[in-house]
């Protein structure tokens, strides 16, 4: 009986590394991988800019 548990595990193991295979070639096709452009580049790598509170109600159109 004891072999019987381990032999379906390893049945219902190699069942999923076999899905997730499938659905990482699933996902490569459907969302292919993409260099990012000069701008995006840019985006990543600079320093994030921080608005303060005026500059955020200008930019909404709020006038203070």
């Amino acid at each position: 009986m004891k072999m019987a548990k381990s032999v379906s595990l390893r049945d219902i193991h190699d069942e999923i590394k076999e899905l997730r295979i499938l659905y990482h070639l699933l996902v490569d096709r459907l969302i292919p991988l993409e260099e990012p452009t000069e701008e995006e580049r840019r985006a990543i790598e600079e320093a994030d800019e921080i608005a303060d509170e005026r500059e955020l109600l200008r930019t909404i159109g709020v006038r203070g």
